[in-house]
């Protein structure tokens, strides 16, 4: 195990870990994204966040071979997306890793919204940037069913 990853389990119950993304009508495969890696569930019992409180999907904390480290807060949209409520579910769960992940550690910070199709006019909103530890990061915005591989790249 990494520090990042033991630092983050340290905080989170075992009850809102998971292996997969998956909602229903979207998922998005693991295979090829970092590893060891930790999956925080928001809508689990011991999340981090309340049942009323604005979230994101999940959380996904990793670190690769390369001691790189990763933090990429999921939404997963499978009906219309409302991309102004989706960009306040990702930075409420960019708080949150905010919360876990000391700004001391270097990580690869990527938003990630998967969804179907956007209208043109909802994606010019996906331009707005995440904030994470005073850095900003655009959204990354990938298909349903999509690897999140897709989403972490460059």
């Amino acid at each position: 195990m990494t520090e990042l990853i033991d630092a983050v389990r340290n905080q989170v119950s075992p009850e809102c870990l998971t292996r997969k993304c998956s909602r229903p009508g979207c998922s998005v495969p693991l295979k090829g994204a970092p590893n060891p890696r930790l999956i925080i569930d928001f809508d689990k019992p011991g999340s981090p966040l309340g049942e009323r409180e604005t979230r994101c999907d999940f959380l996904f904390i990793a670190e690769d071979g390369a001691g790189s480290g990763w933090v990429a807060p999921l939404e997963l949209k499978s009906g219309r997306v409302d991309v102004s409520e989706a960009i306040g579910q990702l930075q409420a769960g960019a708080r949150v890793a905010e919360a876990l992940v000391s700004q001391d550690l270097k990580v690869n910070f990527r938003p990630v919204l998967a969804s179907g199709n956007i209208p043109k006019a909802e994606r010019t909103a996906l331009k707005r940037t995440i904030s994470f530890h005073g850095n900003s990061m655009p959204v990354r915005r990938i298909r349903c069913g999509a690897p999140l591989t897709q989403g972490l790249r460059q």
